[in-house]
């Protein structure tokens, strides 16, 4: 698959931080013109599907502490001294605005940082998203007055998709809590991972959770192998994805409960022939929420990179008051952006709009329960050094 939710709440949180972003009606059916492949849906990409303002509430977040890295972790008079050419990769960068609003921060950040230095260095960023992705509205959305030069990239993330040490900083949010596939156990009936009747991992066995850790620890020892050829000496990786803190029970989080939903939703419309046992038994969202704790070892066990930053951030500021029935509403209209292309290729367009009218329902009935579970500490950002 690659990574969704990821970029529209906030990018990330875009979905988890599908729980921390409100996004415009439009962008929240876009996606419906947009039905990707079973096994390739836009998992990388979705940050510029988030209403722009929602995203800069959520990325101010970020901003102060990338603008820190940058000053106080990167030699860029050093970095740039063979080229004068600044290199930035976005990657899952879907169709804009706001990966160029994130992209516009650090080329300030790095200017400031070079004041000092009589040459004005040139950037070139490097926009990456599956080829699936509608390269053509990005680039046509392009900010004239951009002070950088663009270049579109496809592929995954999970390889390699950059030449060797050509990249300065690269920088990815609401995206790798997305797995590339579903963990084939849970799809293996005679595995004890068998996941059936659940979508999630979320109050699953022990045996499913594991599927899942396994499967981030795989896809995000790719993801560290790939950047670490792509990434120069002393470059920067940044990465904002859904988080909990070590050893919470996923059970505990707002995102358990709408997967819980989900499951009781599609289990209904099969009760009513409307879906078989089969595509419910067989459809589970490929997201993972890790811990600092686990990518750290990751990062660790990599070995090519320092950790200059790891915190499990609030996603956005509203989640801290009390919601209400309206803001359960607008919950399910992220998560009816980010997911949608998982429920089209799997149960149809037809019923897209019945199975989430019938979540909606279900969820604003939980409001009180939505609303006492821990929906805080649910981002992870962290960046790392090259060696």
């Amino acid at each position: 698959w690659k990574s969704i939710y990821s970029r529209n709440c906030n990018r990330l949180w875009l979905s988890h931080i599908g729980l921390a972003s409100k996004l415009d009606m439009h962008n929240a059916y876009d996606i419906r013109t947009k039905g990707k492949d079973m096994f390739q849906p836009n998992m990388e990409s979705m940050k510029g599907k988030v209403e722009p303002r929602t995203w800069r509430r959520s990325a101010s977040l970020l901003r102060e502490t990338i603008d820190k890295l940058i000053m106080e972790k990167i030699d860029a008079k050093t970095l740039i001294s063979c080229t004068n050419t600044f290199h930035i990769a976005d990657l899952g960068c879907a169709t804009g605005p706001n990966t160029f609003s994130l992209v516009e921060d650090i080329i300030k950040s790095i200017d400031t940082s070079l004041q000092s230095n009589s040459t004005k260095p040139e950037f070139l960023v490097f926009f990456n998203d599956l080829p699936s992705n509608d390269f053509n509205t990005l680039f046509t959305s392009l900010p004239p007055d951009r002070s950088y030069f663009a270049v579109g990239v496809p592929g995954s993330f999970y390889s390699r998709i950059l030449p060797q040490s050509s990249v300065h900083i690269v920088l990815t949010v609401g995206a790798t809590h997305w797995l590339s596939s579903v963990p084939k156990e849970v799809l293996d009936k005679s595995s004890k991972a068998w996941n059936k009747g659940k979508v999630h991992y979320s109050n699953a066995s022990e045996e499913v959770v594991k599927a899942y850790e396994e499967q981030f620890g795989r896809d995000m020892e790719r993801f560290l192998e790939a950047r670490a050829k792509e990434i120069v000496s002393g470059g920067l990786l940044v990465v904002g994805m859904c988080g909990i803190p070590l050893g919470m029970p996923f059970s505990n989080l707002a995102d358990s409960i709408m997967y819980n939903s989900m499951a009781d939703v599609l289990i209904q419309m099969q009760s009513q022939g409307l879906i078989s046992e089969e595509q419910v038994d067989t459809f589970n969202v490929p997201i993972y929420s890790a811990s600092p704790e686990e990518v750290t070892v990751l990062v660790e066990k990599n070995g090519c990179f320092t950790i200059e930053f790891m915190e499990l951030m609030d996603p956005t500021a509203w989640l801290k008051r009390p919601m209400d029935v309206e803001d359960v509403r607008q919950w399910i209209v992220c998560i009816k952006a980010t997911m949608g292309s998982l429920f089209i290729n799997h149960f149809g367009d037809h019923l897209l709009d019945d199975i989430f009218d019938r979540l909606t329902t279900k969820l604003v009935g939980l409001t009180e329960k939505v609303e006492s579970s821990y929906r805080e500490k649910v981002m992870l950002f962290f960046a790392l050094k090259r060696k």
